[in-house]
C-alpha cells in the first residue's frame, strides 16, 4: 500500500460537495457549518490517503465508504491515487445511493 497517495476529485463528487455547501449556506444563512463540514471532509480524505483501510469496504473492488458526520465519502483506491467518487447524505432514500 502506498502511503500519502494523491487525491483526485471526480466531477460528481465536486458537484455533490458544492451542492451540499450551497444547501447548508442557504438553510443556515451562514457558511459556518459548510466550513466545518469541509474541514471534516478534508481530514477524512487525508486519513484515507494515509491508511486506505479506514473506510468500510463495499462489494466493489477497491471502492470504500468513509462516514463523515451524516455523509458518506465514496472513494476508489489504487496504487497511485484515491479518487473521491461522490459524497452521499445518508438521510436520503437508500434507493438513490450512487453506487449500484
Amino acid at each position: 500500500m502506498v502511503r500519502g497517495t494523491r487525491i483526485v476529485w471526480a466531477p460528481n463528487a465536486l458537484q455533490s460537495r458544492k451542492s451540499i455547501f450551497a444547501y447548508w449556506n442557504k438553510r443556515n444563512k451562514s457558511d459556518v457549518y459548510s466550513k466545518k463540514l469541509n474541514v471534516l471532509f478534508n481530514e477524512s480524505i487525508k486519513q484515507a490517503s494515509l491508511l486506505h483501510e479506514t473506510g468500510k469496504p463495499t462489494e466493489f473492488k477497491n471502492i470504500r465508504l468513509k462516514i463523515v458526520s451524516h455523509f458518506e465519502l465514496i472513494y476508489e483506491v489504487s496504487d497511485t491515487k484515491i479518487t473521491i467518487i461522490d459524497i452521499w447524505d445518508t438521510r436520503q432514500n437508500p434507493q438513490d445511493f450512487p453506487i449500484k
